[in-house]
């Protein structure tokens, strides 16, 4: 009776995983896409700050599939606003589902305007896009404005949208 040696056969592999690991490249796992990321402001206490937004359902317009992206189960931030690569348009919908206001349909349509370049990355991740941005219009609800710190979303992993809420107070001088 000839007996399985199980233990070179586990070192054996264990080596072979470890040798093909150590071939593959970080490269992709940096942000090689460019995912505008945005961050909520508002005055209080007549200062500009950042501020989480209670109960805000965040949702995309004509996007494919499931483009829920905040559920409005929580106070959020900040967060992603992914673009469309097929289009020069993206649009979004604010919206307050706080159980005092759910029967007063309060939101805001953020529609951004913007053009897009393909940008080669490498043969390992292929292509990003680099979104200019030509115009942003909201409805001006909930939202007070919307900058663009540079005009360009690009791959630089920061927030490079600001959201400004109404928040019924004034900035002080």
């Amino acid at each position: 009776m000839k007996k399985t040696r199980i233990i070179p056969s586990l070192f054996l592999t264990a080596i072979l995983v470890i040798v093909a690991g150590s071939c593959s490249t970080d490269e992709c796992y940096d942000n090689r896409n460019a995912l505008p990321y945005a961050g909520f402001y508002g005055i209080m206490d007549g200062k500009m700050t950042t501020i989480s937004v209670d109960s805000m359902r965040v949702y995309g317009i004509g996007a494919p599939g499931d483009s829920i992206l905040s559920e409005g189960n929580h106070s959020i931030g900040n967060l992603y606003l992914p673009f469309r690569i097929d289009s020069d348009t993206t649009s979004y919908v604010f919206k307050l589902v706080n159980k005092a206001l759910e029967s007063y349909d309060v939101c805001d349509t953020v529609t951004f305007i913007y053009t897009r370049e393909a940008r080669f990355v490498s043969s390992a991740c292929g292509a990003s896009y680099i979104y200019t941005i030509k115009d942003i219009r909201n409805t001006g609800l909930l939202i007070d404005s919307i900058t663009v710190t540079d005009g360009r979303i690009t791959n630089a992993d920061s927030e490079n949208i600001q959201i400004y809420f109404n928040t019924g107070e004034t900035a002080e001088d």
